[in-house]
């Protein structure tokens, strides 16, 4: 017994043996699959996350066509914000001076300029010569804002222009400010009329035409400020001042003995005007005390054979003289 038992005791163990082997077999076996199935799906997810970056990257690259796109609409965008918030309204006020044979002359030729830009004359004054003085014009003009250059660049055709200057001022903020009180101002008004037409009471309807009366008067006031700030915006004031240029050449004077007779009969011919006028000056204020002092003559001697006579010298008696 004990020898059967032994045998099958040695017949079992290499039995044994191989089932533990194949056991330890299936489960690594299994093991591995099971470690190479999760580090496969990890690399899958990471290579798929990978993936998903590059193609996100890819899209937002600018270099690609959809970010291409993206930049353009951007940029249009940007390029298109400011041409919708830039309104400026300027006002340009301008002077020039032209130098003009015939300054008469050339103020016509101004006056059809302007009037052919499309602008009109507002001051026009024109002053002849004199002795002392050559003949010469101004003219204040109302032009077209974008005539004002046109404008200047002509005044080069009709002669010399000796100096200008063109200034411009930004009204946008003043502009937006009247704009927006006109509105409020208006739909006041408009309120304040509904409320008039529902009042059924006298005093709450004299009450309301009062506030209309003074909220439109303050809106004609404000519409009148925005018109006259328009004409000024659409149309620019340019002052012009005609003179006579001078004689290209000049006599010479001529020297020597002429040249000193010349002169001292200048000087002569300006003493005696100069004399002449102070004597002119005079000569009403010494014919004045003139008739002064005849006047006081006169009464003086009037007032002298007036005065009475005194009594006369007092003539002593003799005395009596005694026998």
């Amino acid at each position: 017994m004990k020898r059967n038992r032994s045998a099958r005791g040695d017949a079992g163990t290499p039995l044994r043996r191989l089932a533990q082997t194949l056991l330890a077999a299936v489960v690594g076996g299994t093991l591995a699959v099971s470690l190479a199935a999760c580090s496969g799906g990890g690399a899958s997810e990471s290579g798929a996350a990978d993936a998903g970056d590059g193609a996100r990257a890819e899209v937002a690259t600018p270099g690609s066509a959809e970010g291409t796109v993206a930049d353009a609409a951007g940029a249009v965008g940007l390029a298109e914000a400011p041409e919708e918030a830039v309104n400026r309204e300027l006002i340009t006020t301008g002077n020039a001076t032209l130098a003009v044979e015939d300054p008469f002359e050339a103020a016509e030729q101004i006056a059809d300029l302007v009037e052919g830009a499309g602008g009109r004359v507002e001051a026009r004054d024109e002053r002849a010569e004199t002795a002392e003085e050559p003949g010469s014009a101004s003219m204040t003009l109302r032009i077209p804002a974008d005539r004002v250059s046109a404008t200047l660049d002509a005044l080069d055709k009709l002669g010399e222009v000796r100096d200008r200057h063109v200034e411009t001022l930004d009204v946008t903020g003043t502009a937006q400010d009247l704009d927006a009180r006109i509105a409020a101002l208006r739909t006041s008004t408009d309120r304040l009329r509904e409320l008039m037409a529902e009042a059924d009471r006298t005093a709450d309807l004299i009450e309301i035409e009062a506030e209309l009366a003074t909220r439109q008067a303050e809106l004609d006031s404000r519409v009148s400020e925005r018109n006259r700030l328009s004409d000024e915006v659409a149309m620019s004031t340019l002052h012009v001042e005609i003179v006579a240029e001078s004689s290209p050449a000049a006599q010479a004077e001529p020297g020597g003995f002429l040249g000193g007779l010349s002169a001292g009969w200048s000087a002569l011919v300006s003493t005696f005007n100069v004399f002449v006028l102070v004597l002119g000056a005079i000569i009403p204020w010494l014919a004045l005390a003139g008739v002064v002092l005849l006047v006081v003559v006169g009464v003086r001697r009037q007032i002298a054979r007036n005065r009475p006579s005194g009594p006369g010298p007092i003539v002593a008696e003799p005395e009596p003289v005694e026998p």
